[in-house]
């Protein structure tokens, strides 16, 4: 008989302890918060923590008051409540601090792929210079400007960037001229003249954001009837649109 009695003893405590390993492990899903696969500027999961927190701890906390009590009542779910969305918040703040910090980093990275490829192309441009036109600065159009147009590829403006602040390092005084060149036939084409200007102010609102003075940058349209280089080592055609940077008083 006192060993029956000591089993169901056993049983109780065993069946008490899972009824609370449970109850525990309810409260700490309910405060997950979710996590997306790419990272989300902005305290998205805070709010989503403590919202789903709160809800899903409030069951939780019916449940417990349940188990251990045999009644539901509101105190249990209104604990649960608290301890959610508080647990729910923390832990969605933490994600959200997370997430900020892999996207700095991330773009931290960016932005150092993008200035090694820029400075690699601009050393290999700096070369040609020096066998083809060693005292002009002139640029195929095409790395700037997609076809005829006249806004700024995204490669374009780290190159420009990239232009400006070695401009802006060899010459910090100089006065400066975007030169925009096509070709045609015709010297007062309004299509072409309308092209160069515009591309002209392009690179030209990229130098100012590179940190060169505006008052120092002015821009200039050149419609020829020929190319204003010719590379032998290249397409023969690629110059016939141009970019060339002129230092006025260096």
């Amino acid at each position: 008989m006192i060993i029956m009695v000591r089993i169901s003893l056993i049983f109780n405590a065993l069946e008490a302890s899972l009824k609370k390993f449970v109850i525990l492990f309810l409260c700490l899903c309910a405060s997950c918060t979710p996590f997306t696969a790419q990272p989300v500027p902005g305290p998205d999961k805070q709010g989503a923590g403590t919202i789903l927190g709160g809800a899903l701890g409030g069951g939780a906390g019916a449940i417990a008051a349940k188990s251990l009590t045999g009644a539901a009542g509101p105190e249990g779910a209104l604990i649960g409540v608290g301890f959610g969305a508080v647990y729910g918040a923390l832990t969605g703040l933490s994600h959200d601090l997370i997430e900020e910090s892999q996207i700095t980093l991330l773009s931290q990275e960016k932005a150092l792929k993008e200035k090694a490829w820029a400075q690699d192309l601009l050393a290999q441009h700096y070369q040609r210079r020096l066998e083809l036109h060693p005292s002009r600065d002139i640029f195929p159009a095409d790395w700037f400007f997609e076809g005829d147009g006249h806004k700024l590829k995204p490669e374009g403006k780290i190159l420009v960037d990239q232009i400006a602040r070695l401009t802006k390092n060899r010459m910090p005084w100089a006065r400066l001229v975007i030169a925009s060149y096509s070709l045609s036939q015709d010297p007062e084409s309004e299509y072409s003249s309308f092209i160069n200007k515009r591309r002209a102010q392009s690179i030209a609102k990229g130098f100012v954001s590179g940190g060169v003075e505006p008052r120092r940058v002015f821009t200039k349209s050149v419609t020829l009837p020929s190319p204003v280089l010719v590379d032998p080592h290249d397409d023969p055609f690629r110059y016939h649109q141009a970019i060339e940077i002129i230092p006025l008083d260096y």
